[in-house]
């Protein structure tokens, strides 16, 4: 598990304490997020120097499937352009794929490679190619390896306790659970972990199905699976929670709950912050009670503003920041 900073256990203790005080949580949401942007900035320190004459940076995004990696790339793209580089922007939804982009990037002579959400490890021969040729590698959400440069993420461990902990308490430290899951993403597997960590001091928590879901095609895949698990589960009791490791299957869980009119005995937990997520919340009566928000935009152009520093000779003692998350309940859902 990546180390959490004082820094952020604070933040996230400030969070809960501003759940239960639901008449302020305007007032502290804004003050919070204030905190966090100071926090951002002390990261990022002074801004990069010159951009040298040449620099081209590639980027490449495990699809475009869900709100975080849309504005991580969208971010990426004009974060660069404003900084006087150019930018070589590719989608692919694969390991082979994204290792082509890779290895094609590296024909291009970029100064610089991103790799956005997935996994960095396991198109690990290419980007040591690159790096060999002396190409900086910066990973957004995508895993740190040693030869990672830079790698900025939210402190996803601690997104998936937030939430967990929010879980555990709903459904009173007892009851069966159905994790969705993908083990492809290194951000999953640390926020399914720290779940597994949450519910190892409840012994009366049971994990009873583990549902896998596709990419990027993951809304009708889990609707289908959620359907098919309710109706073999069909009795109250049989399932308590649903721990949801992006909001988005959380939101296909949710439409299948409903649509069986069991969304009175089952509870949903998510994670980043999706509109998608606050629309559902707003829901009367919804299964979905808390997410852990992401700041993608920032946590796209913190990473690029240390790709360029490191394309201009800057050098860092740490190559590796957390960005913190927000716990948002129904008691304090964004506007629209």
């Amino acid at each position: 598990m990546i180390p959490t900073s004082r820094l952020e256990i604070h933040l996230y203790k400030l969070t809960e304490l501003g759940e239960k005080k639901g008449n302020e949580m305007k007032k502290f949401f804004a003050v919070l997020m204030l905190v966090v942007m100071l926090f951002v900035a002390g990261c990022t320190a002074t801004p990069p120097t010159e951009v040298a004459k040449k620099c081209v940076i590639g980027i490449n995004n495990f699809g475009q499937a869900n709100f975080f990696a849309r504005i991580g790339k969208a971010s990426m793209e004009d974060e660069i352009k404003k900084l006087g580089c150019e930018v070589i922007a590719t989608v692919t939804t694969d390991v082979t794929s994204r290792s082509a982009a890779i290895e094609n990037l590296i024909s291009q002579k970029v100064n610089a490679i991103i790799i956005e959400e997935g996994d960095v490890n396991e198109v690990a021969p290419a980007l040591k190619e690159a790096k060999a040729a002396g190409i900086i590698i910066g990973s957004m959400d995508g895993g740190s390896a040693d030869f990672i440069d830079i790698y900025v993420s939210s402190d996803n461990p601690l997104l998936g306790k937030g939430v967990a902990e929010i879980m555990v308490k709903a459904i009173g430290g007892k009851g069966n659970i159905v994790e969705i899951m993908n083990d492809a993403g290194s951000m999953i597997r640390q926020r399914k972990d720290a779940m597994h960590e949450v519910i190892s001091a409840y012994p009366e928590i049971k994990i009873v199905n583990s549902l896998v879901y596709s990419w990027p095609d993951f809304y009708p895949d889990i609707k289908s699976k959620m359907e098919s698990l309710l109706q073999a589960n069909p009795n109250s009791g049989d399932v308590a929670a649903v721990f949801a490791t992006f909001d988005g299957v959380g939101v296909a869980a949710a439409d299948a709950i409903r649509e069986a009119g069991r969304q009175g005995e089952i509870v949903i937990v998510g994670i980043d912050g999706d509109p998608d997520a606050y629309k559902e919340m707003r829901k009367e009566g919804s299964p979905f009670i808390a997410t852990m928000a992401q700041d993608p935009d920032t946590i796209a152009r913190t990473t690029v503003r240390r790709v360029v520093d490191l394309i201009n000779g800057k050098t860092f003692e740490n190559k590796i920041i957390l960005i913190p998350g927000i716990l948002i309940t129904k008691d304090n859902i964004p506007a629209d």
